[in-house]
């Protein structure tokens, strides 16, 4: 995509454009940072946007929320501290609550009033996910708790796909054992 040359300029006072690159998990609200770079214009806390999802197109418009940017942070160090910010201009990283319901790996934030306005591109990598682990829950009672972290990993990690096979097990598909083993540790400590 090339960017317009009002979103080129990265304008603080130009369209509001945020690029949507990944999801950081918020432990004590059980959803997630909405986290991405601000290309152009100004976001305020508390502002109404519009997310544009990953299947978004000009002619079929069906994968758009309205949403309430609650919050907004500065992440730093790695995401473990984070401070509360305003606002956030153009040129920024910024992460985003509120706005995670909709998202599933990246999106594009706009302003609600924005009419016409095209995603981004899906974040593209140069390996693919070939390593295929089937998991169950120890107790068959905690399947919908399981279900339920196996959606929230596929938020987090951008490179993870998790897909259902016909005999009902649920498979978690990686890159590789480091990656499958964090993926698997997070399942274990904090989503499920």
């Amino acid at each position: 995509m090339t960017l317009p040359r009002q979103l080129e300029a990265c304008n603080p006072s130009g369209p509001l454009c945020i690029n949507i690159v990944k999801l950081f998990n918020n432990e004590l609200e059980e959803t997630f940072y909405s986290y991405g770079r601000v290309i152009s214009g100004t976001i305020q806390a508390g502002q109404d946007v519009k997310v544009l999802g990953e299947s978004f197109t000009l002619e079929e418009e069906e994968d758009v929320v309205v949403a309430k940017a609650t919050k907004l942070w500065i992440l730093q160090a790695g995401g473990r501290f984070k401070i509360s910010v305003p606002q956030a201009v153009a040129g920024n990283w910024i992460a985003i609550e509120g706005i995670d319901a909709s998202i599933t790996k990246t999106a594009t934030v706009t302003s609600v009033d924005q009419a016409e306005m095209e995603t981004f591109r899906k974040l593209e990598f140069n390996c693919e996910s070939a390593i295929q682990v089937a998991c169950e829950p120890l107790n068959p009672s905690e399947l919908p708790k399981m279900i339920e972290g196996l959606r929230k990993i596929n938020k987090s990690y951008p490179m993870v796909h998790t897909k259902v096979e016909e005999s009902g097990e649920h498979i978690v598909v990686g890159t590789g054992e480091l990656y499958l083993d964090q993926i698997f540790n997070d399942l274990r400590t904090l989503y499920a």
